[in-house]
């Protein structure tokens, strides 16, 4: 076997301890008060799929490796080291000993293998599913160790989809709990244990006094679920909370001027779009959604929305954020990307209800979830389909209910009664991510898994993404990616809005916190020990 080259979990542990012994005195304890954007709805990491549950789940569970905020490269965690077979079909991970989880319940690799086979267990349904579609088992090798094999087809790529991987879960506390009940009282191994969760109000951790990998600086942590961003930026202002995960763009400005408050910017690995479902007429019509693109000016409305003169989003042409490479944003700007022709649009429509295509007496309904941007997009296009003649109105839900709504629809092969949504993803640092899980559909869409939402079918485009996933050449993998995209992208199944640039409110009292590029809540890590001053 050929062994990784990789830093050891000690020198990582003299690094934590180097960064803490900088020129500010750490203090310990306090309450550190988050705010987020929606409401939580899963602390089960095994079927968590959102970012902002992740922002809880970061804390009471730990995952076998962690990122580099850097290199976003794979590092030491719950696993001390790791070696590829030959083929690179298998990766065999060597755990720390003496993790123990919350409850006392040794971490062994029975936990780590349990955690990824349920996931991959098409029986359990886990919305994460097809995000380890390159994974056939994880086997016990023996106490402390385990082993990934690997679907030959996704080898050559299969190493850096384990910077992917998921928080472990304690086997024996989940199977004595029940699915529903551990995802309202996680018990994990990580640096904060839950307490109590009051939906709609807060979720409250305290501090592992027994953390295994170095003494958290915090005593509690506290999490407030404000979907209205004025009001977020009220809490901010007054210091009702110490971090915000998102900024009303247009006060922007006046918080940088603060000085109470710091604003902490970091390129997002995230992508915003206008998705249609592609299971029913009209939305399955190209002309249709020509149409609805050249209704209304999507640069002027990202504009308006976020406030050009303090960047917090850039305007997408594709699902690649253009950090990534392969994201072809010059190609898509000038040969995709439709602008406002209100003249044209009215024709298609006219002609689209001359075939039958389009009911005039349909009613349109664009769903968003309640924050504020999304809400903001939706209520644009809505007031354009209307000057155009249509019927259409916005629906935005709570957080919860939109996934369930959108996710019930991937139980049914033949879609759902959605029309159009908007919906955000964020992802890994490789454009695999970007690409195959809402766009690939051999494991992800017509029957039934979890994010291709749209109900876009293309051979060809499922063929690009399969064979990129099946080769070294990182080239080859630029040019299939290229191709895939420059294809959906023509096919406006998705008009891509935004990548949000990640903007943090933060208390000046908070130290060592850094916004995260896949959007999480990194507080304690193997690179950093976030600590407010008390005093």
């Amino acid at each position: 076997m050929r062994k990784v080259s990789i830093l050891s979990l000690v020198l990582l542990l003299v690094l934590s301890v180097g960064l803490l012994a900088g020129a500010e005195e750490v203090q310990k304890g306090g309450t550190l008060t988050i705010a987020s954007g929606q409401t939580f709805k899963d602390l089960n990491p095994m079927v968590m799929n959102a970012v902002y549950d992740n922002y809880v789940t970061n804390q009471v569970f730990d995952e076998l490796l962690a990122l580099d905020p850097e290199t976003l490269e794979p590092k030491p965690y719950i696993a001390k080291d790791w070696e590829y077979s030959e083929d690179q079909t298998e990766i065999t991970f060597h755990l720390n000993k003496g993790i123990e989880f919350h409850n006392g319940e040794k971490l062994t690799a029975e936990d780590v293998a349990f955690t990824f086979n349920w996931i991959i267990d098409p029986e359990n349904g886990s919305p994460n599913a097809s995000e380890f579609a390159w994974l056939k088992e994880v086997e016990i090798v023996d106490e402390y160790t385990i082993k990934f094999v690997m679907d030959e087809d996704y080898a050559p790529y299969a190493p850096g989809l384990v910077a992917e991987t998921f928080a472990i879960v304690p086997k024996d506390t989940f199977l004595e709990m029940g699915r529903e009940e551990f995802n309202q009282n996680p018990v994990g191994s990580g640096p904060y244990k839950f307490v109590e969760w009051k939906k709609g109000d807060h979720i409250k951790l305290e501090k592992n006094e027994d953390y295994w990998f170095t003494d958290p600086n915090l005593d509690e942590i506290i999490f407030r679920p404000i979907p209205k961003i004025a009001t977020m930026m009220l809490e901010l202002e007054k210091g009702g909370v110490d971090i915000t995960d998102t900024m009303e763009p247009v006060q922007v400005p006046k918080f940088q001027n603060m000085d109470n408050v710091k604003v902490m910017q970091e390129p997002g690995l995230n992508y915003f779009y206008i998705a249609f479902n592609m299971s029913r007429a009209p939305y399955n019509n190209k002309t249709f959604r020509k149409a609805v693109y050249m209704s209304f000016s999507l640069t002027d409305a990202i504009n308006s929305i976020f406030n050009s003169t303090a960047k917090t989003a850039e305007r997408a042409y594709g699902a690649i954020p253009p950090t990534l490479w392969a994201n072809d944003r010059e190609y898509l700007e000038e040969n995709v990307a439709l602008e406002e022709n209100d003249e044209r649009a009215a024709e298609l429509f006219e002609t689209l209800e001359k075939q039958g295509v389009l009911d005039e007496d349909k009613t349109i309904t664009v769903y968003s979830p309640p924050d504020d941007n999304r809400k903001r997009l939706a209520t644009i296009m809505v007031t354009n389909l209307r000057d155009h003649g249509l019927k259409a109105e916005t629906q935005p839900l709570e957080w919860g209910a939109y996934l369930d709504m959108l996710y019930r629809g991937n139980e049914d092969p033949l879609g759902s009664d959605v029309d159009i949504f908007i919906l955000g993803w964020s992802g890994s640092p490789d454009p695999n991510a970007f690409t195959y899980y809402m766009f690939e559909t051999k494991d992800n869409a017509i029957l039934g898994a979890a994010n291709n939402m749209a109900f876009y079918y293309d051979p060809l485009v499922q063929d690009k993404i399969m064979d990129a996933q099946s080769t070294m050449d990182q080239e080859k993998r630029k040019e299939l990616y290229v191709e895939a995209q420059r294809r959906v992208m023509s096919e406006y199944v998705h008009l891509p809005a935004y990548h949000q640039i990640e903007t943090r409110g933060v208390n000046v009292k908070v130290h060592d916190y850094e916004p995260d590029p896949l959007s999480t809540m990194p507080l304690v890590n193997p690179f950093r020990n976030v600590w407010i001053e008390t005093e």
